[in-house]
């Protein structure tokens, strides 16, 4: 889930933003001063999206969302909301978009309830687009009556979205997708396989400065499997830390296949640990070139028994969000090169 603060003036914000980051799982934060053209852009880019508003901006934001979806706004009990809207309560109203849910929230001097469902479950599929997915899980969930919401995640792979579980429903989409993995959070899901195969996993950093190794610590217990990741942010730390060839960032760049398999050597090595992720990018907004432009990113992923896979991304966005589509991009090359399924 991604948060959206509308508005210059909010009462008590920095306690509203301290409940809602320690009451769910977000993923990202965004904050404006007015409504802006860019948040359909972020709209877009996201499943689960929680727009809060203070009392000045509330409605604006409404059109907005209502507009978005070709919809309008009635009245309702009282309150002014998008007829197509799934939930409502005062102050809050829930509306899907798309693949996505959007709820909308207006902050006063509390926070209203917020009508996500924390009791949702989420499919990841790694060999499969869209279109695809859908073809297979449709009539199995239409089957069982149940709602769910798919769509391409920031790392190229597809999450299913739904509410009600059962190991009959599991096995029916197993026997048409094979590799299915079941898990709200993909680094808890990695944690607890390594643990499994009491293995461990480090990062050798770049571009994403410790993206990585931050979503994996907030995963309790992740002690277990990880002993941390090397932020090699210059050539001359890349060099000097990791062993990388100074010839080779001469020639190929920081920014290179050469570099990045170099990084998954170097800290594989001085971790001893069983995988390594490595990352080198143009995160921007400057530091392109005609060559090598804005959102150009080297994934890699390898082991201690010296198998690598690397890949090369041109990814779109803002800094912040190049960094995390990088992050989640390398998650499904490792998860798909290690067969972690």
């Amino acid at each position: 889930m991604v948060v959206i603060f509308i508005g210059k003036e909010f009462k008590y914000r920095k306690f509203i933003q301290n409940n809602i980051f320690s009451s769910y799982t977000i993923d990202n934060a965004y904050f404006f001063d007015n409504v802006d053209f860019e948040l359909e852009h972020i709209i877009k880019k996201h499943s689960k999206i929680l727009f809060v508003a203070n009392e000045k901006l509330y409605s604006t934001v409404s059109k907005v969302i209502a507009t978005l979806n070709n919809d309008t706004l009635e009245l309702k009990d009282g309150y002014l909301i998008p007829t197509k809207t799934i939930l409502y309560e005062k102050n809050s109203f829930l509306i899907q978009h798309e693949n996505r849910l959007i709820n909308v929230v207006k902050v006063t001097d509390y926070i209203p309830h917020i009508l996500f469902n924390q009791d949702t479950y989420t499919l990841h599929i790694f060999n499969y687009d869209v279109s695809s997915v859908e073809i297979f899980i449709k009539p199995i969930f239409e089957s069982f009556k149940i709602d769910y919401v798919v769509y391409e995640n920031e790392g190229g792979w597809c999450e299913v979205k739904f509410e009600k579980f059962s190991d009959t429903l599991f096995n029916q989409l197993k026997g048409f997708i094979p590799n299915l993995l079941l898990s709200n959070n993909i680094f808890e899901y990695i944690k607890e396989e390594l643990e499994k195969r009491q293995e461990k996993i480090t990062f050798a950093e770049s571009c994403t400065g410790g993206l990585l190794a931050s979503y994996m610590t907030k995963i309790s217990g992740s002690s277990e499997i990880f002993d941390g990741s090397v932020i090699t942010y210059s050539n001359k730390i890349k060099s000097e830390w990791l062993g990388v060839d100074e010839r080779a960032l001469g020639k190929f760049g920081a920014v290179s296949e050469e570099t990045v398999q170099q990084m998954l050597l170097g800290v594989l090595e001085i971790s001893n640990s069983d995988y390594a992720i490595a990352v080198s990018g143009i995160a921007g907004p400057s530091g392109g070139s005609e060559a090598k432009p804005v959102g150009t990113v080297y994934i890699g992923v390898g082991n201690k028994e010296g198998k690598f896979a690397i890949e090369m991304l041109h990814l779109n966005g803002n800094r912040e969000e190049i960094q995390y589509q990088t992050m989640m991009h390398s998650i499904r090359l490792f998860i798909k090169f290690f067969k972690f399924l």
